[in-house]
């Protein structure tokens, strides 16, 4: 069974994207078909399609992590570690802008990030980024059943001489 899952988009905003594309086409038009305006446009394009997903394959326990540009995927099948889990945390970002006129946006957004993670909670790999939890939901029971993937609370395990520092400094 494959199970691909939610995709993420690499520019959340392709706003940028959608004028670079606008505005060679229309001066393409209106000046002639110059092939660097071409150029342009297909930059602008890329900046709109190019997207990050991961695909799982249980017969062979494999997984895909592809990074896609214009609709093709390019990446390579991995093995899944054994003992592994996954664990999704949520992540806070937030987006500050300023212009020269002074004119300021900020804009703050949280997302749920599914991590896959070893044994020890010392290695995590991200295979799917999503805006809400909920998102996730359809996902997880067949990640259990069909590739033992059990969701669990993130605890890496600490050192010893991690631990003694932290003793220490209290």
């Amino acid at each position: 069974m494959k199970l691909e899952l939610p995709k993420e988009k690499v520019f959340p905003m392709p706003f940028r994207f959608w004028v670079i594309v606008a505005v060679a086409l229309v001066i393409s038009v209106v000046n002639g078909w110059h092939p660097a305006l071409l150029v342009f446009a297909l930059f602008g394009f890329w900046g709109i399609t190019a997207s990050r997903g991961t695909v799982l394959r249980s017969e062979d326990q494999k997984m895909f992590r592809y990074y896609s540009v214009y609709g093709i995927p390019m990446g390579s099948w991995e093995d899944i570690q054994p003992n592994a889990a996954v664990v999704a945390l949520d992540e806070q970002q937030s987006v500050r802008q300023t212009s020269y006129g002074g004119t300021m946006r900020y804009e703050e957004s949280q997302e749920c990030v599914l991590y896959l993670v070893n044994g020890t909670h010392r290695e995590k790999v991200k295979i799917a980024k999503v805006s809400s939890r909920a998102e996730l939901d359809p996902h997880l029971p067949v990640l259990e059943k069909e590739f033992n993937l059990k969701l669990v609370k993130f605890s890496p395990a600490v050192s010893a001489k991690t631990s003694a520092r932290r003793r220490n400094r209290r």
